[in-house]
């Protein structure tokens, strides 16, 4: 599998700034069904950097009302974000933007 199918998306909110800022960590949405090790092997191989510690969550599933109250309700799943900790001088190789 590619790091572009496990590495969905870079989350870019104003807590993960914070996160890049102060503890050098970055923040992805990745499958519900990968783990640690392949997280770590897809940024490594995506950007050329060491990783030195990951941690994974994830959210819990909402439920939404289509329609006001007489419409459906559907279950939105959660996604799962991983917390991606990067050496000092990694940092400036993933581009935030």
């Amino acid at each position: 599998m590619s790091h572009h199918e496990i590495l969905k998306k870079l989350v870019l909110t104003e807590e993960s700034y914070q996160l890049v800022q102060d503890h050098n960590t970055f923040v992805f949405e990745v499958p519900r069904n990968k783990n640690k090790i392949e997280v770590k092997k897809a940024v490594e191989s995506a950007f050329g950097v060491k990783v030195r510690s990951i941690n994974t969550v994830i959210t819990p599933s909402k439920k939404k009302t289509i329609r006001g109250k007489f419409g459906r309700k559907t279950t939105v799943l959660g996604v799962k974000k991983a917390f991606v900790r990067l050496r000092d001088e990694d940092v400036s190789k993933i581009p935030l933007i």
